[in-house]
């Protein structure tokens, strides 16, 4: 099986026989690519393949070129020593951030520096603790480190506690129980759509309603104190005995330390207001994206193509210019390079961080780890597979822009998905339903 559960390919069809080892398995026509009405409609991402430095441009637009066979899950993870390099460096990135923004509070320089220096302080804590948050919603589905034991104990000291996160029987229980429950997906028992609807959103509401409900609704104080009472009630009321006893400690300490340092002032501005305020927005953006939310899914639907349909790559950037001469080539070559630097860079630093752009992938191979996602969304885009064909936007506002046209325009399928699986499931294609596995139950519209 591949990772994201397609049928088992002979090495024939699998790759070309004079191929290296490692090259990627041909594309299946009936599992292409699929673009939503907004899109490109081409592969966006291979008209960057002529630049240099694609580890890069990987970064930038979140998607990786198709270059290598698709891996199992296992070989994706890495030794304990390597996630603690990688808390390492999000803790030195956090304490630089504060760091930053003290010595932009307190220095003698023009405002043209000390706003620009605390807004970038601001996001590297954002950025940071929510990719601690991702770490160890990896680590918590096993897809970081063998040695769960070893896992589960790093993910509460130095990913959980100090970031105010859920705990990791509770999280595991309202994540990978639930949310990722191929029936309770986008469903009214999801806790990630419970907190949609707590927002004001729903099925068939008013466009105008809409976009004012995306711009605000993140900044109502009655949101914003359910975000940090969420906090409160699963750190110290709901969690276990020796969670509270841990959490307690730990933020005890920190905060007397805080005090009798005379450090707390620099640490609420520049660490907790982040942590509270600025990570709900942050997260708003990905969030409200993540799926299409309210379904409305045709009956005998799979129940892993309902899945695929309501995921999509989300990826940063647009075509590139190409090769040219001329004043309106380097006109539009000047373009492109401005919305990068103004558009995707920002949005990849402030809300897409790590996985986030691949999390359609994460819901097909839930344990291929963080590190490697990009790269085996790539290696598995256009290989059959029983969650149907991938699909991807480019920008965050052609996402909305299919949001918006399910939940206030009815138009449920925007990449063909359900309809693609109707065609598969027809008199014609029957020798193509073994590909869904026989005995699945099938969600109902």
């Amino acid at each position: 099986m591949n990772p994201q559960g397609g049928p088992k390919r002979s090495s024939a069809n699998a790759r070309h026989e004079d191929a290296p080892v490692n090259a990627p398995a041909p594309v299946h026509p009936d599992y292409a690519t699929r673009y939503s009405r907004y899109g490109h409609g081409i592969d966006v991402r291979a008209t960057y393949a002529h630049l240099p430095a694609q580890w890069l441009w990987t970064w930038i637009t979140g998607k990786s070129l198709r270059e290598h066979a698709p891996r199992a899950p296992k070989e994706t993870w890495r030794s304990e020593l390597g996630l603690w390099g990688q808390l390492a460096w999000s803790w030195s990135l956090i304490v630089l951030g504060v760091l930053l923004g003290s010595w932009a509070l307190y220095a003698s320089v023009s405002m043209w520096i000390k706003v620009p220096a605390c807004i970038f302080s601001w996001v590297l804590v954002v950025n940071r603790t929510r990719g601690l948050l991702h770490t160890f919603h990896y680590t918590n589905h096993g897809a970081t480190i063998a040695d769960m034991r070893r896992a589960r104990w790093i993910g509460r000291w130095f990913m959980s506690i100090p970031i105010l996160h859920t705990s990791w029987i509770n999280y595991h229980k309202l994540h990978a129980e639930v949310h990722h429950g191929a029936n309770d997906l986008c469903t009214d028992n999801d806790p990630d759509q419970q907190f949609m609807t707590q927002h004001g959103f729903y099925y068939g509401m008013p466009e105008r309603e809409y976009w004012l409900r995306l711009i605000y609704a993140p900044f109502l104080p009655r949101n914003l104190w359910a975000h940090f009472w969420f906090r409160v009630q699963q750190n110290f009321i709901v969690a276990t005995r020796e969670e509270i006893v841990c959490r307690t400690a730990f933020w005890v300490v920190f905060l007397g330390v805080s005090i009798a340092t005379g450090t707390i002032q620099d640490l609420t501005l520049f660490y907790l207001f982040p942590l509270f305020v600025l990570t709900q927005h942050s997260s708003w953006i990905q969030h409200t994206t993540e799926h299409l939310w309210f379904p409305r899914v045709p009956e005998d639907t799979s129940r892993f193509v309902a899945v695929g349909a309501m995921t999509w790559g989300r990826f940063q950037g647009r075509p590139h210019p190409g090769h040219g001469r001329g004043p309106l080539h380097w006109l539009r070559l000047l373009k492109w390079w401005s919305l990068i630097v103004l558009i995707d860079i920002p949005i990849r630093l402030y809300s897409f961080m790590q996985d986030l752009p691949s999390h359609d992938f994460h819901h097909r191979a839930p344990r291929v780890s963080f590190w490697s996602i990009a790269r085996e969304r790539a290696a598995n885009e256009g290989l059959p597979s029983k969650f149907g064909p991938m699909t991807e936007t480019w920008g965050i506002f052609e996402s909305w822009q299919i949001l918006r046209d399910h939940l206030c325009r009815q138009a449920h399928d925007p990449f063909g998905v359900f309809a693609w699986d109707a065609e598969q499931r027809g008199p014609v294609r029957r020798d193509r339903c073994s590909m869904i596995p026989l005995g699945e139950p099938h969600a109902q519209g």
